[in-house]
C-alpha cells in the first residue's frame, strides 16, 4: 500500500515539521497540498541518527517531568474510583502510593499505642491499619476509607508526584511514543514496508525478551539512505545527530 501525500505530510506535522499552508492540513486542497510538498522536498525535514543507529527526532525534547509523560487526572471533577483507576493504570504511581501506604501504617500503628485515644477513633485506625497491611491492595482502600474528606490530599500527593522529575526506573513504563526516539518511530510505523526498505529502516520492538527498547534504527549509511530518499521524491533527509543542515 503506497502512502498518500496528504498522509505523509500529516506525519511529519506529528514530529514537529511546518508546512506551507494557510489552514489545517485536512481541509486543504490536492492543489495545496501539492505545493506543500513541492516546497517541503526543496527543504526537506531532517531525522537525527545517534551513535547507535537509532533514530530520533530532535525537535521534540526529552521529557523531564512526569506530568509529561503519564496521563493521570487530578482536576476538581476527579472521583474516589476515577483517582483510584488512574492510579492503577500508572504502575510507578501505584508504587508511589504503595509506599505512601505503609508510611501511613507505621503513624497509624504508632497511634493505636496511645492508651488514651478514644474508643470511636481506635477502631476506625484499627481498620485502616487492617487495610493498609496488604501492601498490593492496600493504598486503594486507604482512599475509600478516607473517602471524600481525604480526595483533596490524595489527589494533591498524585499530582505533587507527577510534578517531580522523572526518575531511571519511570522510563520502563513510558508510553512508546512519548519520547524523541518513540516520536520518530511513531512516524517511521506509518511507512508501507518497501519504503521503509528502500531508506534502510527497521523497526525494533524489544531488542531481547523482556526489552523495553523500542525505535526506528537505520542499517544503511547516511548518505544512502538520503540518495534514496532522494530518488523516491521523499521530503525527508537523516544526518547524524548534533549536526546541523544548511
Amino acid at each position: 500500500m503506497k502512502l498518500t501525500r496528504r498522509t505523509f505530510l500529516a506525519g511529519l506535522l506529528s514530529v514537529g515539521a511546518s508546512l506551507a499552508l494557510q489552514g489545517p492540513l485536512s481541509e486543504a486542497t490536492e492543489a495545496q497540498v501539492h505545493k506543500a510538498w513541492k516546497k517541503l522536498l526543496q527543504d526537506p525535514w531532517y531525522f537525527d541518527v545517534n551513535e547507535f543507529d537509532t533514530i530520533v527526532n530532535s525537535d521534540i525534547d526529552e521529557p523531564q517531568f512526569r506530568h509529561e509523560v503519564f496521563d493521570v487526572d487530578t482536576g476538581d471533577h476527579v472521583t474516589i474510583a476515577g483517582l483510584i483507576l488512574d492510579i492503577e493504570n500508572c504502575y510507578p504511581l501505584t508504587s508511589h502510593f504503595q509506599r505512601l501506604a505503609m508510611d501511613a501504617l507505621g503513624e497509624v500503628q504508632s497511634t493505636l499505642d496511645d492508651t488514651d485515644l478514644p474508643r470511636i477513633e481506635r477502631k476506625r485506625l484499627q481498620k485502616l491499619a487492617e487495610a493498609l497491611e496488604d501492601e498490593d491492595e492496600g493504598w486503594a482502600e486507604w482512599i475509600r476509607l478516607e473517602g471524600p474528606a481525604g480526595l483533596a490530599r490524595f489527589k494533591a500527593a498524585a499530582h505533587d508526584w507527577l510534578d517531580s522529575p522523572i526518575e531511571w526506573n519511570d522510563y520502563a513504563w513510558f508510553p512508546k511514543y512519548a519520547t524523541p526516539q518513540g516520536a520518530a518511530m511513531q512516524f517511521f510505523e506509518s511507512l508501507p514496508f518497501d519504503e521503509l526498505e528502500s531508506l534502510g529502516v527497521v523497526i525494533v520492538e524489544g531488542d531481547h525478551p523482556g526489552s523495553t527498547y523500542y525505535a526506528a534504527e537505520l542499517c544503511k549509511p547516511i548518505e544512502v539512505a538520503n540518495a534514496a530518499a532522494e530518488s523516491a521524491g521523499m521530503p525527508l533527509r537523516f544526518r547524524v545527530q548534533g549536526a546541523r543542515h544548511g
